[in-house]
């Protein structure tokens, strides 16, 4: 975990020296947290029951943006800029003999298009990155890890009221979608990759939705 947030942190320490001439009011720094839904093939899990998969597709998920607004304005009162997002999710679940405890990390360079108003904000925003996936599952009590590293894209909305110049609170609606034609599997001392898992309710594209409350810092 932590070097994803060391990531976020250098990738916004880039950008900001991109915006060397930033004033306050020109750029956002947001954080947010909710429930989060896992979406179409689950991946590599220890148990493929329908009442299983569906305990497991409910999660929680947090995030932490920065965009560049500048001063130029488009068709009035539109803002284009450029971004970075982090997300993390998390899904977990138990039976008798295994559990799964599913983490994903997504970090991606963003385009958000704002309509910027005096009293609250609204967006909407798009990029292609990174996604680490990771399902920490256990079976008859020995660890086995499933892994992967793969390109996602996501799709996002979102809304702020603003309480001050500095200070707004928001609500957000991600989507990252990515997919899986292969991945690898630790248990019991061996590591394996499995190639294109389409049988068995594992395998094919898969996504996170999310709904996420949170603050904004205006600077």
């Amino acid at each position: 975990m932590k070097k994803y947030v060391l990531l976020l942190g250098l990738l916004i320490q880039a950008v900001s020296v991109l915006a060397q001439e930033t004033s306050v009011g020109k750029s956002i720094f947001s954080v947010h947290a909710g429930p989060s839904w896992y979406l179409g093939k689950m991946i590599g899990i220890t148990n493929n029951s329908d009442a299983y998969r569906n305990d497991l597709r409910n999660g929680i998920a947090w995030d932490a943006n920065y965009y560049f607004l500048g001063d130029k304005y488009i068709f009035g009162s539109f803002k284009l800029a450029p971004g970075l997002i982090y997300q993390g999710g998390r899904y977990k679940n138990t039976h008798d003999e295994s559990s799964d405890k599913i983490l994903m990390h997504y970090i991606a360079p963003q385009l958000a298009l704002f309509m910027v108003k005096q009293k609250y904000n609204l967006s909407l925003s798009t990029g292609v990155g990174y996604q680490h996936y990771k399902d920490k599952s256990f079976v008859y009590g020995k660890p086995r890890d499933v892994s992967m590293n793969k390109l996602a894209y996501n799709l996002s909305a979102g809304g702020e009221y603003r309480l001050s110049p500095l200070v707004g609170i928001s609500a957000k609606l991600n989507w990252i979608v990515t997919s899986s034609e292969s991945y690898s599997v630790r248990y019991h001392g061996q590591k394996w990759q499995v190639e294109s898992p389409e049988l068995s309710g594992g395998g094919g594209c898969f996504s996170q939705l999310s709904l996420l409350f949170g603050m904004n810092l205006h600077f």
